[in-house]
């Protein structure tokens, strides 16, 4: 066997894939051989491990060499602790069997004298751990916070503190109180770990996220240390003073900051850091734009002022014309997610997201394309869909054009400023799509022409879509429509004049049977879209037989229906034998059937981001994304059929909101308090925070009836709350009436918001209920959800 060297290069010398197979196969057949061998020297295992990694990056199968990896780390030698250590963080993950003999070497590496031998055992145990060995290795990492007088050593141990948090959340309660401590630390490196750990700590200990919330004055006192600071050789990255660092602070403090227990005063100096860091960094570097990003999305996670929120946006902008497309892309995602918060602020922006749609990179154009849409309203809609519909025209990414064309459907229906300008809108987006239009656009389109009340704009739209069909007749799209508006309405623009190449052109009855020439005969369609253009002409050709009056031309269309009667396809065929049938009929037998279509409905349609999804409203900073989705996954029974509101507010849009959520998964609910103790008023208290308290108090239950009381209560009389909403939900089996018997909407007005329940179900079936509760306290909107089943009696 060679060297590592040798075997990279006959890889790279394979002139075939086959040829580079038979390497790889032979080396690895090689390989596993000498595993075999019981005499195998350590300096054949470390090049057999080194060959196997470079297996692993090829993405060959490597699990026959983990023992080996296990093997070689245990040798006192540094270079093979190292190697070893290497392949076992790249070949294992925490699910193996063989990880538990990693255990003791771990053990007995974290406690070696060698800081660098301590090192690897550290970053092999975070990458590793399972909760099985983050519960039988934590004390190393304990001992080491507390004892080493290593920063090289404490940092690490602080982010393996981290992991072993997140992989097993009881072990906050060993770390949680040395944070504290480890904050009073000033070295970069050590405050960047302890960062890891609180928000590990956050993040899966939420008993400790008050105490972890205590912590945000020491960090921005940190943060002001370091932002007047000078130059620091060793954290200094082309000027800018610790990026990493800094970038970890406004994590932390983004995470810690959205939390309701924190204070206004830790909101306001926040916000003071904030402005200091937006005005102390230079945007012409990219370590600063790295701070100035994570800068702008905490100014949108938590509580910032207007001004502030117009500066984050602000500096968006002056990412987009740098030319690193990194910077750029970022910025664009982040002007996607703040254009809610912010529009008119996107909105200066708007010449520069134009420009951005003829970039080179994809990426760049696709979130360009997104943002443009979003940002589209009233007064700019003409000329933002100009620009667009000449991207659009240009577009070299094939993928994008059922995006544009479904979007500025969309854009055009909502925002267009007058009848006229729409449908010239959508006939050139027609004009324009390459094929790209989907049935459902074309439905639309088609519906709007229905629907128009106006007999010259509806001759107008016609006949710019025979003047467009004319031009360029490969449009399936466009011919679709033509065809069947023609069909529908040719007496309105027969006798008329258009413009062809700059020259009017009559539009008569020879005219309309040369577009249905063009369109039949086209090689530009598919074999699926030839027949349904037939299908549209065979209709159009039969409605138009009632309204040419000159022999030659009715005779050309009975021609073509007779052609198409012995059509290969059936669907073809069997539409034109029928409509042969009917052409024959008496002119007075054929004026009702072939009348006019009444004009359908309008589908309303859901805009598309670029990931696929529905774009819907973004949910606030104090409701998360599956609160609506659990509200119908009651307990663990079935979707509720019957949800109600007992408020007198927003009735509509909250049961609208219950259906849009539909879920199937079952999440726990982790931000509520239920209890059981008795209230003085008999009743059952099911939920209480910092704001409010609900009771539930029974009234009568049996023979499949019951009916009880729901008291909303606040509990800080000093706090402003009104604006409250109950939505409540039962098990399918069961059906739930609420009215009103007391009380407004407000906390402040009334001491009590009172709501009668009536449910009705099942004798002997146990009443369990889900509840979403809305709110205002002092301005800000809340929402929290429990479950309630602590009835005693049942139906």
């Amino acid at each position: 066997m060679g060297s590592l060297k040798l075997f990279v290069k006959a890889v790279r010398k394979a002139k075939t894939i086959a040829d580079e197979r038979t390497v790889i196969r032979k080396e690895s057949a090689a390989i596993r051989t000498s595993f075999r061998d019981p005499n195998l020297d350590q300096t054949t295992r470390r090049v057999d491990i080194s060959k196997l990694l470079y297996l692993y990056i090829l993405g060959e199968k490597t699990h026959f060499g983990q023992v080996e990896c296990l093997k070689l780390l245990v040798l006192p030698r540094f270079a093979d602790k190292r190697l070893g250590y290497l392949a076992a963080m790249l070949l294992l993950d925490e699910n193996q069997e063989v990880l538990t003999l990693l255990t003791n070497s771990l053990d007995n590496d974290m406690k070696h004298h060698n800081k660098f031998i301590a090192a690897l055992a550290l970053n092999c145990l975070g990458n590793l751990a399972s909760p099985e060995l983050a519960r039988d290795l934590y004390a190393n990492v304990e001992e080491i916070l507390k004892l080493s007088n290593s920063v090289y050593l404490k940092k690490r141990a602080c982010v393996v503190a981290a992991k072993l948090t997140e992989k097993e959340p009881d072990l906050g309660d060993v770390f949680a109180p040395m944070i504290p401590t480890l904050l009073e630390d000033k070295s970069p490196l050590i405050l960047s770990g302890t960062c890891h750990m609180i928000q590990a700590v956050y993040n899966y200990c939420p008993s400790f996220q008050p105490d972890m919330v205590k912590l945000i004055p020491k960090l921005i006192a940190h943060f002001k240390r370091i932002i007047s600071t000078g130059y620091l050789p060793d954290y200094d990255v082309n000027g800018v003073t610790d990026p990493f660092l800094k970038v970890t602070l406004l994590t932390t403090l983004r995470t810690l900051a959205v939390n309701a227990n924190c204070t206004a005063d830790d909101q306001e100096q926040l916000n003071d850091i904030l402005t200091q860091v937006v005005s102390n960094h230079d945007s012409g570097k990219n370590a600063a734009h790295a701070v100035l990003y994570e800068c702008v999305k905490t100014i949108f996670a938590v509580n910032s002022d207007q001004s502030l929120r117009v500066l984050g946006v602000n500096i968006l902008g002056k990412f987009l014309p740098i030319k690193d497309n990194n910077t750029r892309y970022v910025a664009l995602e982040m002007l996607l997610t703040v254009i809610d918060h912010e529009p008119l602020a996107v909105q200066r922006n708007r010449a520069t997201i134009i420009s951005c749609l003829a970039d080179g990179d994809i990426s760049i154009r696709r979130r360009a394309l997104e943002l443009a849409f979003a940002i589209i309203n009233e007064q700019n809609i003409r000329v933002l869909l100009r620009e667009i519909l000449s991207f659009l025209g240009s577009c070299p990414d094939v993928e994008l054009k059922p995006y544009i064309t479904s979007q500025l459907t969309i854009c055009a229906a909502k925002y267009a400023p007058n009848e006229k300008w729409h449908f010239d809108t959508l006939t050139r987006m027609l004009k324009l799509s390459d094929n790209h239009v989907t049935p459902d656009i074309l439905s639309s389109i088609l519906a709007l022409i229905m629907r128009c009340q106006d007999a010259e704009l509806k001759k107008h739209v016609i006949s710019n879509l025979v003047q467009a069909g004319l031009e360029d007749p490969a449009q399936y799209g466009l011919a679709l429509v033509t065809v069947w508006s023609v069909g529908e309405y040719a007496d309105l623009i027969l006798g008329s004049n258009i413009e062809i190449d700059g020259q009017p052109v009559a539009v008569d009855e020879n005219l309309l049977l040369h577009l249905f020439d063009l369109f039949s005969n086209n090689p530009n369609y598919s074999e699926q879209e030839s027949t349904q253009i037939l299908l549209y002409m065979l209709t159009a050709a039969l409605k138009l037989s009632a309204k040419m009056h000159t022999a030659s031309a009715i005779e050309q269309l009975r021609a073509f229906i007779n052609l198409k009667s012995t059509d290969n396809n059936l669907e073809v065929q069997t539409r034109a034998l029928e409509y042969k049938q009917l052409f024959m009929q008496h002119e007075s037998s054929k004026q009702g059937l072939l009348a006019r279509m009444p004009a359908p409905p309008i589908k309303e349609r859901e805009g598309l981001s670029l990931q696929g999804k529905a774009k819907v409203a973004p949910p606030s900073a104090s409701t998360s994304h599956s609160t609506t989705e659990d509200l119908l996954n009651l307990l663990d029974d079935d979707v509720p059929s019957q949800p109600q509101s007992a408020t007198q507010q927003n009735n509509n849009d909250l049961l609208s909101d219950i259906f849009g959520g539909l879920s199937t998964k079952d999440t726990k609910n982790t931000n509520t308090m239920p209890a059981t103790q008795d209230l003085s008023s008999n009743g059952i208290e099911g939920f209480k925070n910092s704001h409010l308290r609900v009771a539930f108090i029974p009234k009568q239950f049996g023979n499949g009836e019951a009916t009880a009381d729901v008291e909303i209560t606040a509990v800080d009389h000093g706090v402003s709350i009104d604006r409250v909403q109950i939505l409540i939900a039962v098990p399918k089996s069961q059906k739930l009436t609420i009215t009103t018997t007391s009380g407004s909407d407000s906390l402040v007005t009334s001491n009590v918001i009172r709501q009668s329940l009536k449910v009705v179900g099942a004798a002997g079936s146990k009443l369990k209920l889900r509840v979403k509760l809305k709110y205002n306290a002092n301005q800000s909107e809340h929402t929290d959800q429990f479950d309630f089943a602590k009835f005693t009696s049942t139906l």
